[in-house]
């Protein structure tokens, strides 16, 4: 079973299939950075739209609303790349009653992204993961922290600061320095908000900005557990834990009891 501290931020969760960690994340030892623009999300893979606004009394008859959203969008979402993962909720340390919020037990997390039960879930470390990503990615401009959930009415977005280009600002700062600094300012509406359909995902996320070539972070000893979804097969196991065994990993197999996640404890074999 997989120790844990009351403190709900000791480990980080990514599902993914079994064959892409086989062949890719431990082969490698990497996790590649996803493209903003090819998430799932409506609010983020569709096209945002942007109006001008001054509050210094400018003329706004020059700057088009759909020009201001076709130039800046692909700025936005196709220059910033992330790594998504879930995380624990509020544990109490009694294993019965908390592995309803653990980060590994989502069902709708293992069909969707777990491949329907038989991939996997890699935990990791988040003190050390974070230390890695700070040392690889220093460099650039990035951000990590909890997704917020919140519905928006449409009322509510008319005016909204994010989706509002300041064009006094824009023509001190030109194009480049303004629409980074408007990044800054809006990261967390923009990056870090989804609706509250998402909220049972517990997400957290590092993103990096302004860079669309790909992206690999080497996560190195941050891994801590392999967890292997209910469906995953022996075949697969194997692989996996040929790739992982002398690095420390804990393993473990979810199930399923009446609708209840439990684990495997007669899969000793692994070990």
């Amino acid at each position: 079973m997989f120790t844990f501290q009351k403190d709900n931020s000791q480990y980080i969760y990514h599902y993914t299939k079994s064959k892409t960690a086989i062949d890719h994340i431990l082969n490698d030892r990497t996790l590649k950075l996803s493209s903003f623009s090819k998430t799932n999300d409506p609010k983020e893979t569709k096209s945002w739209f942007f109006i001008p606004g001054t509050n210094e009394g400018r003329n706004l008859d020059k700057y088009n609303s759909d020009l201001f959203s076709k130039l800046l969008n692909p700025y936005f979402k196709e220059a910033t790349q992330l790594l998504c993962f879930s995380k624990d909720g509020n544990l109490t340390g009694n294993h019965m009653e908390d592995n309803p919020q653990r980060g590994f037990c989502k069902p709708r997390m293992w069909a969707q992204y777990g491949d329907n039960h038989a991939g996997v879930c890699l935990i990791f470390d988040f003190k050390r993961f974070s230390e890695l990503f700070y040392k690889q990615f220093s460099e650039m401009t990035y951000h990590c922290d909890n997704v917020d959930y919140q519905d928006r009415l449409l009322p509510d977005i008319q005016m909204d600061q994010a989706f509002i280009i300041n064009v006094d600002h824009l023509e001190r700062r030109g194009e480049k320095d303004y629409v980074y600094d408007h990044l800054l300012k809006h990261k967390k509406r923009l990056y870090f908000e989804k609706a509250k359909d998402w909220k049972n995902e517990s997400e957290y996320r590092f993103v990096v900005f302004e860079c669309k070539k790909e992206l690999y972070f080497a996560f190195k000893n941050s891994l801590s557990g392999i967890l292997f979804g209910e469906n995953c097969s022996d075949s697969h196991i194997s692989k996996i834990v040929a790739l992982t065994k002398n690095q420390g990993m804990q393993y473990q197999q979810l199930k399923w009891r009446n609708c209840t996640p439990w684990f495997d404890f007669g899969r000793t074999k692994w070990l």
